[in-house]
């Protein structure tokens, strides 16, 4: 296993002389987002866009429909609009940094990578899977969580409060984790089914999750700086963070394929 400073090291070798590419293929990732959002007529007032996104990458519907402010017809529109524009888009997006990664920067048209990846031949199957595990990582997540909630119910002091708490984020995360590959291995290996796509995913993050969570949290330095750049920072780290990330992927899966 590669340590978390070669993964980035690997990435910003990636990256260079492709940075601004990076940036505009990012900003206009960003600005496709807002158009979706326009079209569907939201966040005019009073709703934020990066919760209508979030809400729609983890497919939470039930604030999707809150976010929509109650209205059915938009809840329908936005709930097809996650599962067949958003969750393609986003799975092209992380995919296309996996590609430059791996050809070491030659393959760098990016936004065109966006669509082929996301739209191409395997789109339906994309779809049906980033659907599957969305349902089944919200179930799981769910029935995780009921027990320690239980708990909390009967025991009712501070303690079992927040050991209740502990345990619901320890679990949630976990699941989170165990799943997060799916995005890359529904693209990377397209011959797998749903079932099979997740429990790869679950294989590879096999004592792996930790050292996902540090690679995470090796970014937060530059997420706080670029808080003051307001915002515009974020079109070079968003880059870099997912390949990074496409380069934890890479090398996930080629120590299982050694084991």
């Amino acid at each position: 296993m590669k340590r978390i400073t070669q993964l980035k090291d690997e990435a910003l070798e990636a990256l260079h002389g492709n940075f601004g590419k990076a940036a505009l293929a990012t900003l206009a990732f960003i600005l496709v987002y807002a158009v979706f959002e326009i079209l569907l007529g939201l966040g005019q007032e009073q709703t934020d866009f990066s919760d209508i996104y979030s809400a729609m990458i983890s497919g939470d519907y039930s604030a999707l429909y809150d976010l929509y402010g109650g209205s059915p017809l938009r809840y329908l529109i936005g709930i097809l609009a996650s599962m067949f524009l958003f969750v393609p888009f986003t799975v092209g997006f992380s995919n296309s940094f996996r590609l430059l990664y791996q050809s070491k920067g030659s393959d760098n048209t990016l936004f065109k990578n966006f669509f082929r990846l996301g739209f191409g031949k395997s789109y339906l199957h994309i779809v049906w899977v980033m659907l599957v595990n969305t349902v089944l990582v919200t179930i799981l997540t769910t029935v995780a969580a009921i027990i320690p909630i239980i708990l909390m119910i009967i025991i009712r002091n501070a303690v079992a409060t927040i050991i209740g708490v502990l345990l619901i984020i320890f679990l949630v995360f976990s699941i989170l984790l165990m799943y997060s590959m799916v995005t890359y291995i529904v693209v990377d290996n397209p011959q797998l089914g749903a079932i099979e796509t997740m429990r790869r995913s679950r294989q590879i993050m096999d004592g792996n999750k930790w050292r996902l969570i540090v690679l995470a949290l090796s970014f937060l330095g530059w997420i706080i700086l670029g808080i003051f750049t307001l915002g515009i920072g974020y079109l070079w780290l968003i880059p870099y963070m997912t390949t990074t990330e496409s380069a934890f992927y890479c090398d996930v899966r080629d120590a299982e394929k050694v084991a």
